[in-house]
């Protein structure tokens, strides 16, 4: 029998204290925050590792943040019974202690967001829902075949041409998906990046408000898909990526983490291969090209080298 998700893991009272969930503060939070971290399931696995998670806080403290947890994502943070990892509890329990604010985000809640900032009918905020699907379907994921099982009415509502103003379908389609959820699907990703997608409708002073941290390249092809989507369709693009590395020599460059060790250390609560592989330029360089680097090379380069840049 395969592994079974439940929305509200049993032992959610043992992060409640250290995290905001009530749906009003969340949306208020996230449309105050200056930047919005929106974590990938495999990247709590990887920053929970962390054995000094300073550096990490001050950059987002110093960005006017906040992390979120979608509720996908919070469902895929527990192990067979249905109850977050130990791990997880005490990264989430280290940013909240350190005061970084916390949100679990119903992915549904975009809506909420939206209908702070604008007026409109149900049709033109379900417009905004239907966009960001006609995206998600190019990647030919999780989330195009739970549409294209949708069935015939659902999918003329979701993706069809035409308004439907009967009633909001945000709640509808991100409830179904989540129904859908199964081991080693890419579903968590795809619906924050939805989520991000829609919310970048709204104007901000932030030229990149919301930032997706994760490990998973297939994000990268999807995020520039999106992007560029956005930046045709909005004006801004608004999203983007951090990698390990890409997030060290931001770091680096903040002045927040400047040895090998420390560089050493992420890598290794990051990656179980020798190599990594990473979307850089260097000097001379015309246009990124993917690389390998060894963990050692790689935190050479970082620290070492001005002509080199991480894209992820």
């Amino acid at each position: 029998m395969g592994k079974t998700y439940v929305e509200t893991p049993y032992n959610f009272d043992e992060i409640k204290e250290y995290i905001i969930y009530d749906k009003k503060k969340v949306v208020h939070e996230i449309l105050v925050a200056d930047i919005c971290f929106i974590y990938d399931t495999c990247a709590i696995w990887s920053h929970a590792k962390f054995s000094d998670i300073t550096p990490l806080v001050s950059y987002i403290k110093s960005k006017n943040g906040v992390v979120i947890i979608t509720r996908t994502v919070l469902m895929e943070m527990c192990s067979d019974d249905s109850k977050i990892w130990p791990e997880h509890i005490d990264f989430i329990k280290k940013l909240s202690d350190a005061g970084i604010k916390v949100l679990i985000f119903n992915e549904e809640d975009s809506l909420q967001c939206i209908k702070r900032v604008f007026s409109g009918s149900v049709g033109e905020f379900n417009n905004f829902l239907k966009y960001a699907l006609r995206i998600a379907r190019k990647w030919k994921g999780t989330v195009d075949e739970i549409i294209a099982n949708s069935g015939s009415d659902m999918i003329k509502k979701l993706c069809g041409s035409e308004n439907y103003s009967k009633s909001e379908l945000f709640s509808r389609f991100f409830q179904v998906a989540r129904s859908s959820k199964k081991p080693q699907d890419n579903l968590a990703e795809e619906l924050f990046m939805i989520c991000a997608a829609i919310l970048s409708n709204i104007p901000d002073i932030s030229e990149y408000k919301y930032i997706i941290i994760s490990e998973d390249r297939s994000v990268v092809r999807k995020l520039v898909m999106m992007t560029d989507n956005l930046k045709q369709y909005t004006g801004a693009r608004r999203c983007s990526l951090l990698t390990a590395p890409r997030l060290c020599q931001v770091l680096i460059k903040e002045g927040l983490i400047n040895t090998i060790d420390e560089l050493k250390s992420i890598f290794n609560c990051t990656y179980k291969d020798r190599k990594i592989k990473v979307c850089c330029s260097e000097e001379y360089d015309l246009k990124p090209k993917e690389k390998d680097f060894t963990k050692k090379e790689l935190a050479d380069k970082l620290l070492n080298d001005s002509n080199f840049t991480v894209y992820y």
